[in-house]
Order: C-alpha cells, then structure tokens, then sequence
C-alpha cells in the first residue's frame, strides 16, 4: 500500500520529493486534491495530497461545545485550526438541521479556554459530517 503524503502547492507547481530515496522533481499540478506519484528513480508510489493553502492547517483533536444563534449547543470534534478558521466533526447522529452555511456561531473549549479568544464563526462548508468555519471579522 502506498505511503500518504501531504505536499504544499504554489501557484500550480509542486517539488515533489520522494520519501523513500529522496529524490526531487518539479511538476505542474492540475486542479486536483489527491494524486499517486509514482518517483522517476526509484519506482516508489506515493499517495499525495495537495495542499493549496497560503496558511497551513494545525491538526487538532478535542471536544469543543458549539453554540447556534438561538441558543442550541452541540457537542462536537475538533479537527483542525487556522488563524482564519476552524473544521470541526459533528458526532454521528446529529442533525445538520442545526447548522447550515451562512449561520453565526460560536465556539468554547472546556479543556483549554485560550484556545478561542474570539469564538465567533460563520459556517462557510458542510460536507457529510464535517464543518468548516471562518472567523467573524471585528
């Protein structure tokens, strides 16, 4: 099975560095998120992610309390975090009737309260269980 890998990419251009030899290649990248590169040298397959983003995600896992507009909480998974933003995992069994795109909501973390010193997000993406939020602006 193929070794996962998560490289950064700059406008559409990728240095691809094998895990297993080292070797290293400069490619262009279409618009896609997921691709097995196999190396030039070596023949190893790697399982690759792209990752466009100006700012890395930090990965996290924790318990976080969300609270709608009108006063609903909801305990979910923290999955991880950027200066701009949050993805969160609601648990199996909860409605998405509780939260859709466009809604404000804030954030608590019982387990470390310097975590959000600004809690206000509106949910930007759902997709499945899964929800992506950006920080509300002061």
């Amino acid at each position: 099975m193929p070794k996962t890998k998560e490289y950064k990419v700059t406008d559409r251009r990728l240095l691809y560095k094998c895990p297993s030899c080292g070797a290293r290649r400069n490619s262009i990248i279409p618009d896609i998120r997921r691709k097995s590169i196999r190396c030039h040298i070596c023949g190893e397959l790697t399982r690759c992610v792209f990752n466009r983003r100006p700012e890395q995600r930090n990965y996290h896992s924790g318990k976080l309390t969300v609270r709608t507009r009108d006063g609903r909480e909801i305990d979910v998974n923290l999955r991880d975090m950027s200066s701009k933003g949050i993805g969160f995992e609601l648990p199996a069994g909860k409605s998405l009737k509780l939260l859709s795109v466009g809604h404000e909501i804030s954030v608590s973390c019982s387990w470390n309260a310097n975590l959000f010193p600004d809690s206000r997000y509106i949910i930007k993406n759902i997709n499945g269980l899964r929800v992506g939020a950006q920080k509300v602006g002061r």
